[in-house]
């Protein structure tokens, strides 16, 4: 692990789940990218390009002043030494630009905040937590704002048995083994789902053999609803920190399928670890 990008928007939020960032930069021993993403207030079409020009301008400037001011606040928080971490401030759309500089850098995570979705538009169109994990090209870990500030200890992983698992298992164990947590696979289906039981059980045990050696287990669950069965479960087991893989779907997909990691993050409540599969 070497490079952590986390974007702020210098809010109660945003100071909060910075200390998640620091906390993992110390126990990944990170270098921290901290981001603004700036834009220009709506103007009219009667405004002069010079003046759309100066308020660019007078935009990032406060951005940059707001981000020092940030970079103080989060060194204050987290005891990093300045030397771990560095500033970026960029024009354009959070989400886009999020995704852009964490590839431009080669960033190996993406730490971010999110309130959830807390309007009827967030749940339709997506929060930049959703946009960013969708397609950034590393894992991306979000904070709800009232999540504890606790090193994991304890990793779930939610897994759907499709694809490859043991790849999928691997990239949370690269998590937990640094972090020295311990890591649980559940794999939760749904009473309705025929002929399922036996391939399952064979999933299992083929993740068993796979990794015997590691401190991981497996477990599946029979459930009426797999979003219901999880949260069941997390409330039962407790974990620090949800794992999910993010999978592109078809468009038909989208809309007849309910999707798990849509509405953990939305409704997000403990940290959540996502990355591609």
């Amino acid at each position: 692990m070497r490079t952590i990008l986390f974007p702020t928007d210098f809010s109660t939020n945003a100071i909060h789940a910075s200390q998640y960032a620091g906390m993992l930069a110390k126990r990944l021993n990170a270098k921290v990218v901290l981001l603004n993403i700036y834009s220009v207030p709506t103007v009219s079409e009667y405004q002069l390009p010079y003046e759309i020009e100066n308020f660019i301008v007078q935009n990032r400037r406060t951005a940059e002043q707001h981000l020092q001011d940030f970079t103080v606040t989060f060194i204050e928080n987290t005891s990093l030494t300045p030397e771990r971490i560095s500033q970026r401030v960029e024009y354009g759309f959070v989400g886009d630009k999020i995704v852009e500089v964490a590839k431009l850098i080669n960033a190996d995570l993406i730490v971010m905040g999110t309130k959830g979705a807390t309007n009827t538009l967030d749940k339709w169109l997506g929060t930049h937590a959703q946009q960013v994990m969708k397609t950034a090209h590393c894992p991306v870990w979000v904070i709800p704002q009232n999540a504890p500030i606790n090193y994991p200890q304890h990793i779930m992983y939610a897994a759907d048995f499709r694809e490859d698992e043991v790849l999928a298992t691997q990239q949370v164990l690269a998590f937990a083994k640094p972090l020295q947590a311990t890591c649980k696979v559940i794999h939760i289906h749904d009473y309705f789902e025929l002929n399922v039981g036996h391939a399952v059980q064979e999933m299992v045990h083929y993740l068993e053999d796979e990794f015997e050696n590691e401190d991981i287990t497996f477990k599946h669950v029979n459930r009426a609803d797999i979003i219901e069965g999880l949260e069941t479960y997390i409330r039962t087991h407790k974990p620090d920190v949800l794992a999910l893989a993010v999978q592109e779907k078809s468009f038909l997909s989208k809309i007849f399928e309910t999707s798990v990691t849509k509405h953990f993050i939305q409704e997000a409540k403990l940290p959540i670890l996502t990355f591609k599969k």
